[in-house]
């Protein structure tokens, strides 16, 4: 049987005592539906372009806020409480938080990323690079092709290219970078190429886009022997300056930027028609921005099924991007080539010499 407390009913008093604490919760709601209301519209004040028209962000963002108004005014009514219930509210007040953090950080990202000039970023009107290589034969990677060969690479130098991407493996057992697309290795002229062996070839010319493989297999000291390894490579004259070191790995590629390398963070976002692209694409953008990397690389995507469309293009604002595998044709190379973000363009026919194509800047 349970006893009255100082003559008052024991049902009485606890709802005495959980009165306060209930409007205590109910204003912490409030607090945060303003919060998350304010921070929202100064992010799209900042910066309009931010404002995303797709549904799906859109719908959540009112969803969290309708919530938190809901559930203050509920808790500060008269209205009992339901302790069997007490899970969605605190899953609720939990994503009002990320919600308002998360836009915070990202409005923040933006105002300093607009506040960039990008200095030493590759900013030429001569965007098309030529990806691995002019290969002659097609576009097609075989096993004794001349992708990432010394012929290839020459001969795109030669025909105007402004750089190169080339593909290789930091080769633990021989603590050297092997030019190769796949492994088994493919083998030049029956033997392994070597990325000294190809810098002490064409390392004069351009500028060097290196999409180093299975980054994230290396281990702490796989990854400084990789690090020391280039930083020997390219000591040179001027070669480190002209270098981009690519990986889809942030953590391990940090490595390469903490050594003074400039980096292209490889990211693999949604077709820009995805509902959240925006969400997506604001994830990417903080990963790059606190990683501290040079640029973002990612697919140009088929002209239908874009990858950096106008979505994507309008989160990633006042970030510089190296687009790869872009379809040759004439309509979306032209609107690469004028988009001020995009500073580097690989055409997925690495047959194709497309090195005469320029943006605005170069007319």
């Amino acid at each position: 049987m349970r006893r009255e407390v100082g003559g008052v009913p024991p049902a009485i008093c606890s709802k005495t005592l959980l009165a306060p604490m209930r409007r205590s919760t109910g204003h912490l709601f409030l607090l945060l539906f303003v919060l998350l209301l304010g921070v929202r519209i100064v992010s799209i004040c900042m910066h309009p372009a931010s404002l995303s028209f797709r549904i799906l962000p859109n719908l959540w963002v009112l969803m969290v806020l309708v919530g938190l108004a809901r559930s203050g005014r509920r808790l500060l009514s008269s209205q009992p409480s339901n302790s069997r219930r007490r899970w969605p509210g605190a899953l609720l007040f939990t994503a009002g938080l990320a919600t308002t953090g998360f836009i915070g950080v990202v409005a923040w990202v933006d105002y300093s990323l607009g506040q960039r000039d990008n200095v030493g970023v590759y900013d030429d009107p001569y965007k098309v690079w030529a990806a691995r290589g002019l290969v002659v034969e097609g576009p097609r990677i075989t096993k004794s092709g001349t992708q990432n060969s010394i012929e290839s690479i020459r001969l795109a130098f030669d025909r105007g290219a402004k750089g190169v991407e080339v593909d290789a493996y930091f080769d633990t057992a021989l603590n050297q970078y092997v030019v190769s697309h796949d492994r088994p290795y493919n083998l030049k002229k029956g033997v392994v190429l070597t990325l000294g062996a190809l810098l002490e070839a064409v390392g004069d010319d351009g500028q060097f886009w290196l999409d180093l493989k299975k980054l994230r297999h290396l281990d702490r000291a796989q990854l400084a022997a990789a690090v020391a390894e280039l930083e020997t490579l390219t000591a040179k004259g001027d070669l480190k300056g002209r270098f981009y070191v690519e990986g889809e790995d942030p953590v391990n590629l940090h490595a390469f930027h903490r050594a003074g390398f400039l980096t292209i963070y490889d990211t693999h976002p949604l077709k820009d028609s995805n509902p959240w692209t925006p969400l997506a694409s604001d994830l990417y953008k903080l990963v790059y921005y606190f990683g501290g990397h040079t640029v973002m690389g990612m697919n140009s995507g088929e002209p239908g099924a874009l990858i950096y469309g106008p979505e994507a293009c309008r989160a990633l604002r006042n970030v510089p991007v190296f687009i790869y595998h872009t379809p040759d044709n004439s309509d979306r190379l032209e609107e690469l080539l004028a988009a001020p973000d995009v500073r580097v363009i690989l055409v997925v026919d690495q047959s194709l010499d497309r090195y005469g194509l320029h943006g605005p800047a170069g007319e």
